[in-house]
């Protein structure tokens, strides 16, 4: 293996490292309702796909932060992190509970969120969650 493929190697496992630690703290950011770090990890032209409605950062960031969208119980599990150059995809199963403007929902999604490279940080740029039926 010469020495700029291995680089490359090298460079994509510390993506997939780096893009896990973000998703780790983004879902752990929704749980505290913590704004600051939901701002600095999602990108200003983010949208989030799930089974009621779509949302862009703002308004995402504004239903957590004002408790019309919280997470009961969420367990993020089959974690795959693929990278393709300055762009990341991660796709998990989310086994959760979640209260939206107090109606409860619960069940497994298949969940894809899109990571990409901007100015040298990466930040999440649009996620998609699809119910799965059993």
């Amino acid at each position: 293996m010469d020495a700029s493929s291995h680089h490359s190697q090298r460079s994509t496992i510390e993506v997939e490292q780096h893009v896990r630690q973000l998703n780790d703290e983004w879902v752990k950011a929704m749980g505290r309702a913590d704004a600051a770090t939901l701002e600095r990890i999602m990108a200003d032209d983010f949208y989030f796909t799930y089974p009621l409605e779509g949302d862009d950062k703002a308004q995402f960031i504004a239903d957590v932060t004002s408790g019309d969208l919280k997470i009961q119980h969420i367990t993020r599990e089959q974690l795959n992190v693929r990278v393709f150059g300055t762009t990341a995809v991660l796709t998990a199963r989310d086994s959760a509970t979640w209260l939206y403007h107090g109606r409860e929902l619960a069940g497994q999604y298949k969940i894809m969120s899109v990571f990409t490279e901007r100015d040298g940080r990466w930040q999440l740029c649009a996620v998609q969650a699809c119910p799965m039926h059993e």
